[in-house]
């Protein structure tokens, strides 16, 4: 049974989407390190999200968590888009050992880490929020 006063507290705070930005600043982590990893890798075509377009995606009013449909006379319910972020591929041009630019790769990799950093900071300060407030402090 899910806790429903926790589960309303946190919708109302933000926490969901600060979640979200978090896991999303986490994929993008792990798509940079596995071009990084590559630098060398023949062929390798290096990977990448838009941060905002999937962040937009992810957050968007209607991106709600669907109703089940277990009978033909049901009525579809919300509008669920809860896919995972499909990286875009950069092509490799000729002449080239593959398409890993280790300059941008540390730069974006840089940027995504000061994003992690913002994003943990807000969200540590909306559980601080939440607990000042049961604890009247």
């Amino acid at each position: 049974m899910e806790n429903k006063i926790a589960q309303f507290l946190f919708s109302r705070t933000g926490v969901p989407n600060l979640e979200k930005y978090l896991d999303l600043s986490s994929f993008r982590h792990k798509l940079i390190g596995g071009n990084v990893a590559n630098t060398s890798t023949p062929g390798y075509r290096s990977k990448d999200i838009s941060f905002h377009d999937e962040y937009n995606r992810m957050t968007k009013a209607g991106n709600r968590v669907s109703g089940a449909l277990t009978h033909e006379a049901h009525i579809p319910t919300g509008n669920h888009d809860a896919k995972a972020p499909d990286p875009d591929e950069v092509r490799v041009k000729d002449g080239d050992l593959n398409s890993v630019d280790i300059d941008k790769e540390m730069s974006t990799l840089a940027q995504n880490e000061l994003m992690f950093t913002v994003g943990a900071a807000l969200l540590q300060r909306k559980f601080e929020g939440i607990r000042k407030a049961i604890t009247s402090e």
